[in-house]
């Protein structure tokens, strides 16, 4: 068995950390003061981590050291997520390997001895201080396939983003949506603390991304704190960024704040009215309304009455992947607003 040892001092050759700053934090500390103390807690968290390389081993043991009292011990922190990729030569679609309990000794995978590349999803909420990533004796190790969209999406949001209360932080939806569309992301999901800050949209604006996911209506303190803060976080975001895609979300627990998920929603939707009126066409809505469906959605989406679980988070994938991946593809030079060339701008059948 050999050993690859993966902190903030070293990562072996071959090996790819995404998501993460070198520090294994999600934003430079500087930028996460200017928001919140809560903020800049939660930014040491390794939401959305990964590492990814490629090896023909026929085994995967992964140990994880988290910083002294950074683990909460809810059942969605301490588990991890191994993906197997496409092995070579084959069509085969990427596979979930298995669930990793992070214990001393690690769990491990078996799979077939040919080379395929490998996704190491990090905790979520831990503050990730060490990887131990053990392979079989005389395995090769290569350097992932690169992702098909190599500037991340950026999502931002709530701890629904961040991905409670799933049960490996590879299923959270950011992390769905990203592998389906084949794109490297970067987690901002600030769980009771993204609350749509001027200094985190200047933030947001400051990054190198192919598309970016307003989804914080969860953690506006009110009404008027959303209504205050939404399109001007949209505005800061689009000015830095004229034909970025951006996609808007409602929040998907609707029934337990009936009326205000609908005054929130009117809202958000004024802030995507307001852009296409200004001409924008780089810009889209997924209503929080059918993220999860209309039958039985409570008892089998939600793990608490609001966080999703594993079920209802493969549920907004499905209604979000479709409409990120047509907004990606959208020309931004077309303008018409007449019906045929609005109808292929913003496609209903999906």
């Amino acid at each position: 068995m050999i050993t690859y040892v993966i902190n903030k001092e070293n990562i072996p050759d071959k090996m790819k950390v995404y998501g993460l700053l070198p520090d294994f934090t999600r934003m430079p500390r500087e930028a996460a003061e200017a928001v919140s103390s809560a903020v800049t807690d939660l930014s040491r968290c390794a939401s959305g981590g990964r590492v990814r390389f490629r090896t023909d081993s026929r085994y995967i043991t992964l140990k994880v050291t988290l910083e002294a009292g950074a683990c909460n011990g809810a059942t969605d922190v301490v588990c991890d997520g191994v993906y197997r990729g496409k092995v070579e030569g084959s069509e085969e679609d990427a596979v979930y390997g298995g669930t990793l309990l992070l214990t001393d000794v690690g769990h491990s995978v078996s799979g077939p001895r040919r080379l395929h590349d490998v996704t190491v999803f990090t905790t979520r909420t831990g503050f990730l201080k060490q990887l131990e990533i053990s392979l079989e004796d005389g395995s090769v190790i290569e350097e992932p396939t690169p992702y098909a969209i190599e500037k991340p999406i950026v999502f931002y949001g709530s701890s629904i983003t961040m991905g409670a209360c799933s049960k490996s932080p590879s299923k959270a939806y950011t992390a769905l949506v990203a592998e389906r569309l084949n794109a490297d992301h970067i987690n901002l999901g600030f769980g009771g603390n993204a609350k749509g800050e001027a200094a985190m949209a200047e933030y947001i604006a400051s990054l190198d991304m192919s598309a970016f996911v307003l989804d914080y209506e969860h953690n506006a303190d009110s009404l008027e704190d959303l209504l205050a803060t939404h399109k001007p976080f949209f505005d800061t975001v689009r000015a830095a960024h004229p034909s970025l895609p951006i996609l808007i979300v409602s929040r998907p627990d609707t029934d337990r704040e009936f009326l205000r998920a609908c005054y929130g929603r009117r809202i958000i939707m004024d802030t995507f009215h307001s852009a296409l009126d200004a001409g924008d066409r780089m810009v889209d809505y997924v209503d929080g309304f059918y993220l999860r469906g209309n039958e039985n959605k409570w008892m089998c989406c939600a793990e608490d009455g609001c966080h999703p679980n594993e079920y209802g988070f493969a549920v907004m994938a499905d209604v979000i992947t479709p409409r990120l991946r047509a907004l990606m593809e959208r020309d931004a030079t077309v303008d018409t607003m007449g019906q045929d060339g609005f109808d292929a701008i913003f496609p209903t059948h999906i």
